[in-house]
């Protein structure tokens, strides 16, 4: 309701008379209710209220209903409270509406105190009008004696500025072009007529009068990136400002010709270029007057910026320490070195803990060791070195001594420390892993990073593993390592055009070697992750580029293919992605190989639907061989483990999923139509497997699921029951082993150490154990395990339902199944058969149209005699292939190329049943976009460009989201509608080619979002952020989540320094009496039933335990320091997080974080499975000398428990105990 206002006296302020009303409103007659209200004051017109007039006298009150206006002005207390200002103020009802904007605010937004915002406004007013004038910029070197080595500098005098960006909390430097002087300035004022005549009238003009618009160079920094910030006089008396940053600033150009800013790689200033990538951390600028720093830091604080320190650096200008020359010698050093040892050299430089003459000054060392002992070992040295710069950085600053006495004592450590181990790298004895080398690369550098151990794909191991290195991973991100993200104010996609495309379509050059793009996977290609090689020659292929490994994979226009598939870059590259989905190979010998039709129904529309798209199958023997191959057989819990009936696969051109048919027999499978994408050129029998489906999944609601839920009638308080019992659970962890382990199996946590599984067993007899109160590793480590949940229950709503299942679909290939119907068997892992009865809600991820849920009929046991009785395909749900529309494809566009389903049993669980029940949705297949010629990898590059700021899922997803939250509609509101369909076409583009046009997403209702869509950085009571009384809002502030730390962290452990004798010494000298160890103790009683836990212990097996450790200790310190959410060069997880595979720091962008943990989390599985493999010995070890290996590496970790890794290195010899003594029980059994 608006309330016109007359008569408001002249010197009363906006803010003053919401102050003063707020008394009013928010006091006794109105129940001291925080209304929320907004007040306005037309402004003056100059000839009639004079030039000081600061209003008109008149103004608007809107409240947001009308019983509130009511009273207001009805009630004749009101009169009686009003507050002096107010009195001579006439209130009477308006004759215009509210404006509907200003109403939806102030319903959905809380009261907020209005000085508070001037005090904004008049921190920005300073902020918009006030800079620093900067003589000279300079990027510097801080070498380690703590001088700053000047490495580039541009003198601007009189065309050089900071200013502080208030809304963006930005630093920003401006330079303008060269030559403006000349004339070439751009003026923009507010008078045409006071435009100055020529260039010289600049001068003459007041402060704070011009307004002027130049071509000039940018230099923006977050504050949030900038670590350490000084404002002082240096040794020469000159005014400078330093900061130290912890990422690259960004860097634009800013034409006034332009509507959007240029961005780019570096300062399109003189040679600016050379040292950006290597220089772009510290950053000093001078000016002309001291009492500019004075300025500086008022500013500063205006701001709310950092504290500005008062420290002096000493600065020297010839130092060069990335010089031109400096580069160029580099550069042809490394030219010499064998690959491998460049990349380490390159990678250290990259890094930003070197200079190059830093490098420059080991070379001839690792020049003798390379021709001494090899390339091998030299590409470890030059690693190991690495590794030590960097622990040596995260403990130290650079002010201590002289960078060559302390690069040469790190390279006589790295020497030491790398004498000790052998050259052989560690790899799983499963043999479809491979050390990667990865590159990430910034909009103004590239980090390297490898090698690393990572899952193989049938590209790389169809060539010799001494041509595996000629092969990168490459992946593109912005300046603080996130997805590039859209900016109205940056031309992102001519920036990503010129970034991007030019290492696509150029190459990549790294150590004097060039490398060609080749290709991507699917899920690589939504991280922006592609990989590119370099030529090599292999034994048996012979010279090999990235031309010929495209030519090796396939023919893409034979008879098989889609004719138009050359001629669609995207649906090319697609196919072509096939070979490079990480999977394992299982070489086993096919005996047949069967074609079957895909069983469809064309409906009386003309639209043709196929049941068994995606899905062919298989005899139970070739699924058992698979198993077989799959998982190390001297595993008991895999022994044991019933072999899965469903795999997803890739062979030579085909892919989908095999299920068992009984039928088949002997080493058989059946391919159909749908699954054959192209031909290939060899009669390669290798399957590869992308997935064995051999547990069921639990099942987890998630946000747009439960407002799809909602808005079709299921009530609040069914999720909010769900949720308490996650929280109940979540909390129950710290008091029982079980619990524990139950809720870490249920989010995925810890299962790289095999954590649950171990819990599990030390809570049952004969360890009867139920938690380790005294063991602080393991309390953090539960901890962090905790918080994760939490996390993940309140932004992502993940709340397990106890009694639903996902299961990965298949088809009835029988047809026993009648129209509507399904069949679902769960052999859970505890060996319990459950049959799923009666009417199933079933979906699948991501649910966005009203029709993506639906009740489908479960038939119960498997009928006698029937196809299911003979087979019934354990945790898959079987789908019938009767009817007028395949089941999966109304959810979602599903299919049985893999995809999971979630299924709610009714009668079990019947508060889920919704009480409407939509008609899935129908959309036209979206057209491919298609060239007139058949495409090149010149074509795909294009499409990889166009993906990076084109794809829009994401987007569509979360307007979608925030729109059924606005909307009294909900789902059902016709943009809600409208994005379910252009969210399909979204999904589609990695195939199509047919992006979305940005345009015709539907935008949000309002500008004010629901608070529980706020990033976590953000603190929601300082934005534009509402109460949301849908589902989502009541569960998300249902839980409170524990403090979590939002910046840089401090630096962890560095890893294992001792050497393999003092690690002997500390085992062998142990003593569990001088330090309480309940778990040392318990475990060691059941040892001893079967080894001496005293020894003496074989000296050769100790020493190869201590050296599994020591290399252990190396790569896990390495993993923690490269999949940390921050860009902070000292940044670390700590080892508890890589224990449980969480990452407890906050970010802006969730997607990331899960990105990271997925990173994390497979590689400390594949670095977890090397120890187990090694702690145990090869297969010629017998049981009883395997128990004495594992409890020799347990009491080594007990032994040296303060050192990095050593604790999480304990839990893997404490899962082998467990495995090796559930063997010797087993064999004496038997």
């Amino acid at each position: 309701m608006e309330i016109f206002m007359q008569r408001v006296p002249p010197h009363v302020t906006e803010t003053q008379l919401t102050m003063a009303l707020a008394s009013v409103l928010h006091g006794p007659l109105f129940n001291y209710k925080p209304i929320n209200f907004h007040v306005c004051l037309f402004p003056p017109k100059k000839e009639r209220h004079g030039p000081e007039a600061i209003h008109s006298g008149c103004g608007a009150l809107t409240l947001p209903d009308e019983t509130i206006g009511e009273i207001f002005l009805d009630d004749d207390a009101v009169d009686l409270e009003l507050p002096p200002i107010c009195r001579q103020i006439i209130f009477k009802y308006s004759s215009h509406p509210p404006r509907e904007n200003v109403v939806q605010r102030i319903r959905l937004l809380p009261f907020q105190d209005p000085r508070i915002e001037e005090t904004k406004r008049m921190k920005k007013s300073i902020l918009d009008e006030e800079h620093v004038p900067i003589n000279a910029v300079q990027f510097c070197w801080k070498c380690r004696d703590g001088v700053l080595s000047i490495e580039w500098e541009e003198h601007c005098v009189d065309r050089s500025r900071l200013r502080f960006d208030y809304d963006n909390r930005e630093i920003r430097i401006e330079i303008d072009a060269q030559g403006f002087q000349d004339g070439y300035l751009y003026w923009r004022m507010l008078d045409n007529e006071d435009e100055p005549d020529d260039i010289d009238d600049y001068d003459d003009m007041e402060e704070g009068e011009e307004d002027i618009h130049v071509p000039a160079n940018l230099i923006v920094i977050p504050y949030s990136t900038v670590e350490y910030v000084s404002a002082h006089l240096d040794d020469d008396q000159v005014p400078a400002i330093y900061m130290r940053l912890s990422t690259s600033p960004k860097y634009e150009f800013y034409n006034p010709s332009q509507t959007r800013r240029t961005k780019l790689s570096s300062l399109s200033i003189r040679d600016h270029f050379r040292v950006a990538p290597f220089v772009s951390y510290e950053i000093r600028l001078t000016c002309n007057d001291v009492y500019l720093l004075e300025k500086f830091r008022d500013l500063a604080e205006t701001a709310t910026f950092q504290n500005v320190s008062y420290d002096l650096f000493t600065v020297d200008r010839n130092r060069g320490r990335f010089s031109q020359t400096a580069l160029d010698a580099l550069d042809a050093y490394l030219k010499r070195f064998s690959w491998r040892v460049a990349f380490q050299l390159q990678g250290l430089l990259c890094s930003g803990l070197v200079d190059a003459k830093e490098v420059i000054e080991v070379l001839p060392a690792l020049w003798n060791v390379q021709n001494k002992k090899g390339k091998l070992f030299a590409a470890q040295l030059a690693q190991q070195f690495w590794e030590e710069v960097r622990d040596r950085d995260s403990q130290a600053t650079r002010d201590e001594d002289d960078s060559g006495m302390v690069l040469a004592d790190l390279f006589a450590s790295a020497e030491r420390n790398l004498g000790e181990t052998p050259v052989v790298p560690l790899t799983p004895t499963e043999g479809s892993h491979y050390y990667a080398f990865h590159v990430t690369i910034t909009p103004t550098s590239m980090q390297l990073e490898g090698p690393v151990l990572d899952q193989s794909n049938r590209v790389i191991r169809r060539y010799h593993p001494d041509n595996h290195d000629c092969f990168l991973r490459v992946n593109f991100v912005d300046e603080m390592g996130l997805h590039y993200r859209f900016n109205r104010e940056v031309n992102g996609p001519s920036f990503i055009r010129d970034r991007v495309g030019t290492f696509l379509k150029s190459g990549l050059y790294i150590a004097g070697r060039k490398f060609d793009f080749l290709a991507y996977s699917q899920s690589a290609l939504k991280d922006h992750s592609v990989w590119f090689v370099k030529p090599f020659k292999d034994p048996k292929y012979g010279e090999v580029d990235a031309k010929t490994i495209i030519q090796s994979i396939g023919d893409f226009t034979g008879p098989k293919c889609d004719p138009s598939l050359i001629y669609c870059p995207a649906r090319y590259a697609a196919r072509l992605s096939q070979a490079f989905t990480a999977t394992d190979a299982v070489n086993v010998e096919v005996e047949e190989i069967l074609m079957a039709h895909d069983i469809e129904v064309t409906t009386p529309t003309g639209t043709t639907y196929q049941f068994t798209d995606g899905v062919g199958t298989m005899s139970d023997e070739l699924a058992q061989a698979i198993w077989h191959q799959l998982k190390p057989s001297k595993k008991p819990g895999c022994r044991r483990k019933p072999h899965p009936k469903a795999y997803q696969i890739r062979f030579r051109g085909s892919k989908g999923m095999l299920s068992v048919d009984y039928k088949l027999k002997g080493m058989a499978m059946t391919l159909r139509p749908s699954m054959v994408k192209f031909d290939t050129h060899e009669d390669d029998m290798t399957i590869e497997i992308a997935r064995a489906f051999d547990r069921p999944n639990y099942y987890f609601l998630n946000r747009p699921l439960i407002m799809l839920m909602e808005d079709l009638g299921v009530p609040y308080s069914t999720f909010k029951k769900y949720q308490d019992r996650a929280v109940k659970e979540t909390q129950d962890a710290t008091r029982s082993f079980k619990a524990a382990a139950q809720l870490m199996d249920s989010y995925g946590l810890g299962t790289a150490y095999c954590i649950p599984s171990i819990l599990l067993r030390l809570s049952k007899p004969p360890f009867n154990m139920t938690s380790l109160l005294d063991d602080g590793f393991y309390q953090k480590m539960l901890t962090h395990a905790m918080n994760h949940v939490l996390r993940l229950l309140k932004t992502k709503a993940a709340i397990p339902v106890p009694g639903a299942w996902t299961l990965v679909g298949v088809a009835d290939v029988h047809k026993q199944l009648y129209p509507n119907e399904i069949f679902a068997h769960i052999r859970t892992l505890g060996g319990k058969n459950i049959y799923l009865e009666g009417p199933v809600l079933v979906s699948r991820s991501p649910t966005i149209h009203p029709g993506d849920l639906t009740i489908v009929h479960a038939i119960g046991k498997p009928p006698k005699g029937s196809c299911f009785e003979s087979e019934s395909l354990r945790n898959t749900v079987v789908f019938s292939v009767k009817g007028d529309r395949p089941i999966p494809s109304g959810l979602g566009g599903g299919d049985l190329d893999g995809d999971t389903y979630n299924l709610i049993p009714l009668n079990d669980l019947p508060e889920f049943r919704p009480k409407t029940v939509v008609a899935p949705a129908e959309y036209s297949p979206v057209p491919k976009k298609l060239l007139d010629r058949p495409s090149t990898m010149d074509d795909v590059a294009d499409f990889v460009v166009e993906f990076i700021y084109s794809d829009v899922v994401g987007i569509v997803a979360n307007n979608w989201l925030i729109i059924a939250d606005q909307s009294e509609e909900g789902i059902s509101d016709r943009d809600c509608l409208e994005l379910a369909e252009i969210h399909s076409q979204a999904v589609d583009y990695p195939k199509s080619g047919k992006a979305v046009d940005g345009r015709s997403i539907p935008r949000l209702k309002h500008e004010n979002r629901p608070d529980w869509s706020a990033p976590e950085t953000v603190d929601i009571r300082k934005g534009s952020y509402y109460v949301s009384h849908r589902a989502i809002g009541r569960l998300f502030r249902a839980i409170d989540l524990p403090a979590e730390r939002s910046g840089p962290r401090p630096p962890s452990q560095p890893k294992c320094a001792q050497s393999v004798q003092e690690l002997v010494e500390n085992s062998t000298n142990f003593n569990v009496e001088n330090e309480p160890d309940e778990l040392y103790r318990i475990v060691e009683e059941q040892v001893e039933q079967y080894t001496n836990t005293s020894g003496p212990f074989d000296g050769d097996a100790m020493n190869e335990i201590v050296w599994l450790f020591k290399r252990y200790s190396y790569e896990l310190h390495n993993i923690c320091c490269t999949t940390t959410l921050s860009r902070h060069r000292k940044s670390q997880l700590t080892e508890e997080e890589a224990v449980v595979g969480t990452i407890s720091e906050k970010t802006s962008q969730p997607r990331r974080r899960i990105e990271l943990m997925s990173k994390l989390r497979e590689r400390t599985t594949r670095l977890a499975q090397v120890q187990r493999e090694g702690i145990e010995g090869d297969d010629i070890v017998d049981v009883q000398k395997r128990l004495d290996r594992c409890w020799m590496a347990f009491q080594l970790a007990k032994a040296n428990k303060s050192e990095f890794g050593a604790q999480s290195f304990g839990w893997i010899a404490l899962g082998c105990i467990l495995d090796t003594i559930e063997e010797i029980e087993e064999e004496s059994e038997s």
